[in-house]
């Protein structure tokens, strides 16, 4: 599949994007690099995963970047579910089909392969545009992936209707945090 248009309703891009986040069996028990090896040798293409310490506040905390023969994941330290979500969603723009050159001269792409030219990176994607169809792809795929591992609760579909506890809960962190372009939910 490679993304369009109708990815981008909502639920539509939801099943789409189950349907790529089930594609491949996960290794049980879970582990991110059996995985990302897994992944590489379905693709044909080995998937190199690089933490990268030294790069600009501006950058992205992770970074997908296609080679002639292979893909890089950089990613930033953090936290190890913070770091395997950073990069399952790099891995969510390598199944999507997604494609981009926009940071191609990025801090992050120079510190993960400082000995090649912008010419020679035929694809670099990074975490900087959450408001992007593109972007909303990957986050999902990552979050299911991380649901199918037993590593993080489903992804949510919508809070339609909230008790009262939770209602109540809501406003007054809105209100610690200013929130006064959000209403919160009714009162009972």
């Amino acid at each position: 599949m490679t993304p369009s248009d109708d990815h981008a309703q909502p639920g539509t891009m939801r099943a789409w994007c189950q349907e790529l986040a089930s594609a491949l069996p996960l290794p049980t028990p879970w582990d991110l690099r059996t995985f990302i090896d897994e992944l590489g040798r379905a693709r044909g293409r080995p998937i190199t995963l690089r933490q990268v310490s030294a790069v600009e506040s501006e950058s992205p905390c992770g970074a997908l970047i296609s080679l002639a023969d292979h893909d890089v994941i950089g990613y930033v330290p953090s936290t190890p579910l913070h770091e395997e979500h950073i990069i399952l969603h790099e891995v969510g723009h390598l199944v999507c089909g997604h494609s981009d050159t926009k940071l191609a001269d990025s801090p992050m792409v120079a510190a993960l392969v400082p000995d090649l030219s912008p010419e020679l990176i035929r694809s670099v994607l990074g975490r900087s545009a959450f408001d992007a169809v593109t972007e909303q792809q990957a986050e999902l795929v990552a979050s299911l992936y991380l649901y199918r591992a037993g590593r993080a609760p489903a992804p949510l579909r919508g809070v339609r209707k909230l008790d009262a506890r939770s209602g109540r809960t809501l406003r007054e962190i809105q209100a610690t945090f200013g929130s006064a372009r959000r209403r919160g939910p009714e009162k009972r």
